[in-house]
């Protein structure tokens, strides 16, 4: 397969106040990096809110109203930071926040270049989740966004472009329709996987879409006639 060519198309959606998906995000990437035929793969970087219209506020105190059990709050706590650290990821429940997270997806969608793209999702994670920066805030957002060496520009222009904002609905419509929450991701239009799977299961998949596409490059690869004749 030709390197230069991404034919291998894998969509994720995620949201930065999920606590399981920047675990995810760590896993996928090392299957994908250990993956042969990495360099045909195209990630599409999906948005989902899982705090949809739900005003910002410590995540631990979610977490209480949501267990209504302190005991059940802490244990989820502590089995995501452990799973975290180890993936490398410093998780910092104490700072960490919640809420709608509109304007962060809208600056990742108003960014065309896909390497900054990524970049850019990584920091907003690390700021966040280790760091305590407020996601909600459209001043601390663009501070975040000059960090990760997001142009001056493209910032402004996140925000007043009512296209983005429906970009990530539609996004969120279309991940409604395959499964429920997040982290999700779908290898072409076939597998999806959903959580925080292990390295090995993300790999699994990714080698599973690739024999699926030299299936179906053979099968689309047969001689056939037509009013001009035969192929050889």
């Amino acid at each position: 397969m030709n390197s230069n060519t991404k034919t291998l198309v894998v969509d994720i959606w995620s949201d930065f106040v999920c606590p399981w998906c920047w675990i995810a995000k760590r896993r996928f990437d090392k299957a994908l990096a250990a993956f042969e035929h990495k360099d045909a793969v195209q990630v599409n970087l999906r948005a989902y809110r899982i705090g949809s219209n739900y005003p910002a506020e410590p995540i631990k105190t979610v977490l209480l109203k949501k267990f209504r059990d302190p005991t059940a709050a802490e244990g989820m706590m502590y089995s995501v930071k452990s799973h975290g650290a180890a993936e490398g990821l410093d998780y910092q429940f104490d700072t960490m926040l919640f809420g709608d997270t509109m304007d962060a997806h809208m600056l990742v969608k108003a960014v065309d270049d896909e390497a900054l793209q990524k970049h850019l999702v990584e920091v907003l994670y690390e700021q966040s989740v280790s760091h305590g920066k407020s996601l909600f805030d459209r001043e601390s957002l663009a501070l975040i966004a000059a960090q990760a060496g997001v142009p001056a520009e493209v910032v402004q222009r996140a925000w007043s472009t009512p296209h983005l904002r429906q970009l990530v609905l539609d996004d969120e419509r279309k991940a409604s329709s395959i499964a429920s929450g997040v982290p999700l991701f779908l290898f072409g239009n076939g597998t999806h996987i959903s959580g925080a799977q292990s390295p090995e299961v993300f790999k699994q998949a990714l080698e599973k879409l690739y024999a699926q596409s030299q299936v179906n490059l053979t099968a689309s690869g047969g001689q056939v006639c037509g009013l001009d004749g035969c192929t050889i």
